[in-house]
Order: C-alpha cells, then structure tokens, then sequence
C-alpha cells in the first residue's frame, strides 16, 4: 500500500550517506538556501523518475531484470543489470566504511585513540586497526548473506527507527551547541572549491541528489510489483521522498555550522561526532550505526548486485557465491581512499556515476512511455532477443559529453591528497 511504500522510502533517505553528502555539497560554494534549493529541484526530478519507472513494474508485476530487457534486449539486458550492480557496490563499500568509522571512534572514546593509533598506520586515511575492524565487520555481513535475507525482516524494522532518532537526535545536540541561524551562517564555506560559476555549482549540487538514487530509479521496479494500483506507488514515493530527504540533508549542513562555531572545524560525517559525545553514549551510537548499516547493506546493497550477477549466469552463480564475491569487491573499492575527500565525495562518485545509471533511467522511460505507449509482451521478455544495439548507441551518446570533464575531476581535483594516500 501507499503507506507501505512512504515508511520503506523515509527509512531509506534517512541515512549517513544523505546526511554527508548534505554538509559535503556546501564546499561548492552555495548558501544553505541555494543548496536547499538545488537539491529540492533534484528530488522533485528524482521523484518523478522512480513514479515513471515503476509504472511497468505495477502493471506487469515484473522485477528490474526483466524490465530492461524491453528497452535493450536479452542480451543487452545484462548491461544495466551490471550497471546497477556496480554502483550498488560503490554504496556497499560507503556504508561499510561509515559503520567501521562509527565503531573505530567509538572504540577510541573507551580504550583511547592513542592505543588504537598505537597499531600502526597503513595511510593517510587507514590504520591496522581500521583495517581489522573492516574485515571482521564485512565478516559479520558474509554470515547474514549465509542466512539469507528472509531472517533479517523483523531485524530491520527494529534497527532503522533508531536510526531516524538518531539523526533527530544530532539535530537536537547542534540546537544546543549554537543558534540555528548562527550555524547556518557558519555551515557556508569561506573558501569554496572552484569548480566554475554559481550556475555550475547549482547543477552539481542537483544533480547528487538524483546520482545518489539513480540506482534506484532504475530498479525501482523490484518494489513497484507489489504495489496493487499506481496509485499507492505514486502516493508512497511522493511522501516518502522529497521531504525525509531534503531534512535529512539540512541537518547534515545544520550540524556542520554548529560544529564549525563550537569546536571550530565542521562535522560533515556522523562518526566524527562521537569524539564530541561521552565514552558511553557514543557506544551505543556506533552500535546503532554499525547496526543499522549491517541491516541496510545487505537488503539494499548486497541483495541487488547478487541478483544482477545471478542474472548474468543462472545456472551456474548461486546466491551465496554471489554474495561473497561482492563483498570482496566492495573492498577492492578502497573506501578509506574513495570516500577521504568532501568534494571526491560529491561530485566524482555522485555526479560520476549518475551520467551512466541516468541514461540507462531515460531510455528506459522514453521507450516505455513514449515509443511502446506503455504496452509490453510479456511473454517475449522472456525469450532471447539479443541485444538492442540502438539502445546501448543512445547510452554512449547521452553519458559521452560527460565522460572528459570525468576524467579531468579524477586526474585534478584532489590528485596531491590520493597520491599521498597510494
């Protein structure tokens, strides 16, 4: 139902990926307003995204998977499958490290940071004994792949309720640490990265909101099959999006302000708070954290990228296989390396990764909605039809303007801190 649809979507955009990326986006050089703004503007787009996409899911009650195979065929079919299992890892490997960050600082509040430094370093950004932490905590989602994900239900819906207090609950601490309009001053950047005009800066800022689920509006079909009507999922995303989104985002900025005025260094990740915190109340933050990460990685971040491999070979990739594997690549992303750096973070993953998965979304509406007039064969999505070369020509011309200035943000920006880092 609707109301099904807007709980799972609110617990979903409540999380320590939009709360980073909400103080990360205000290094562009925009005012609160204006970063607001553009990121209001991207969820509204997003919004409308993930309602034209699960329309086929509702009326055919077919998954992801299927679906692509009308745009791109059978065979190309496993071009998107793999594309969203990419990215899908990419969030993996985040969250991983948010939750290792979580429990590394709340290990340092008890023990001290001095003796978890005392395991020596392995970077700039990696020490022994985060990497220790890492394994054992990507330990911890292998057993959960084991026991599949039918045993986590009651699991998540009593681990992410504490997740949303949580982030009520930073609000409630950066009230206290100094006034809102006082932070909000504070949260802007005195010196800005320069990547061009405000225009630009608007852009980028908009478009992370829409590259940060683009996934998602991709596989949004996955959901919509369960919904009995449009209009449930249509109702659902509306409440459940734009706004837990856009909140979420202004407290990130919010806390980052009243950081920056207390302590005189802005907070833009919820680990980084717990050294503010006492020994016993940033425990039980980590622990809701780590756990809350764990719960989420493996229904919305490891269950995806395992079905789009499974897709590739059926017969032959089994689930757990899967699992493992991906797994294994979340860790050859190097987070500690991927994710060090507020605008590395916004706009060469975000932004990144979005010109791929976004012309992936807009084949497939225009051929959904425009071309095919929203009538599919079902019976022919499940027969080989190999490849849509068209389709996969109209990807390459929609993410090719895209792919220098790519290039350039990987190679520039930041290049000194990554080559310290290797």
């Amino acid at each position: 139902t609707w109301g099904v649809f807007a709980q799972a979507w609110a617990t979903m955009m409540v999380n320590s990926g939009t709360f980073s990326s909400g103080a990360a986006l205000l290094s562009l050089g925009l005012s609160v307003p204006e970063t607001l703004l553009a990121q209001s503007c991207g969820a509204v787009i997003l919004l409308a995204g993930l309602i034209l996409n699960a329309s086929a899911g509702v009326k055919y009650g077919i998954p992801f998977p299927v679906f692509a195979r009308s745009s791109f065929g059978s065979g190309g079919a496993h071009f998107c499958t793999l594309s969203r299992g990419a990215v899908a890892i990419m969030w993996l490997s985040f969250q991983c490290w948010q939750g290792v960050l979580g429990i590394h600082a709340a290990l340092g509040q008890v023990v001290g940071r001095a003796r978890l430094r005392s395991w020596g370093r392995l970077g700039e950004h990696l020490d022994v004994a985060k990497l220790v932490i890492l394994l054992l905590y990507l330990g911890l989602h292998a057993v959960l792949i084991q026991l599949g994900p039918a045993k986590l239900k009651r699991c998540i819906s009593s681990v992410l309720p504490f997740m949303v207090m949580g982030i009520l609950g930073i609000a409630v601490w950066a009230a206290f640490l100094c006034p809102v309009q006082e932070a909000l001053v504070a949260a802007e950047e005195s010196t800005p990265e320069s990547i061009g005009s405000k225009s630009i800066a608007f852009f980028a800022a908009m478009n992370s909101s829409i590259g940060t689920w683009s996934t998602l509006v991709l596989n949004v079909c996955d959901l919509s099959r369960f919904s009995p009507t449009q209009k449930d999922q249509a109702l659902g995303q509306a409440l459940g999006v734009p706004v837990p989104f856009v909140a979420t985002l202004f407290i990130g900025m919010w806390l980052a302000g009243a950081t920056t005025v207390a302590y005189g260094k802005a907070v833009w990740q919820i680990p980084d708070c717990f050294a503010h915190w006492p020994s016993m109340v940033s425990v039980l933050a980590g622990l809701v954290l780590a756990a809350a990460t764990l719960l989420v990685n493996v229904l919305a971040n490891i269950i995806s990228p395992i079905n789009d491999l499974m897709n590739v070979a059926p017969n032959h990739f089994t689930y757990r296989g899967c699992g493992f594997f991906v797994l294994i690549l979340s860790v050859a992303v190097c987070p500690w390396w991927t994710f060090s750096g507020r605008i590395t973070f916004v706009l060469n993953f975000l932004s990144g990764y979005a010109m791929i998965t976004g012309a992936i979304a807009g084949i497939f509406m225009a051929d959904y909605w425009i071309l095919r007039r929203r009538q599919l064969n079902v019976e022919e999505l499940y027969t080989k039809t190999g490849v849509n070369w068209k389709a996969l020509l109209a990807v390459l011309l929609g993410a090719a303007p895209l792919i220098p200035g790519f290039v350039d943000a990987l190679i520039h920006q930041g290049g000194a801190d990554r080559q310290a880092t290797w």
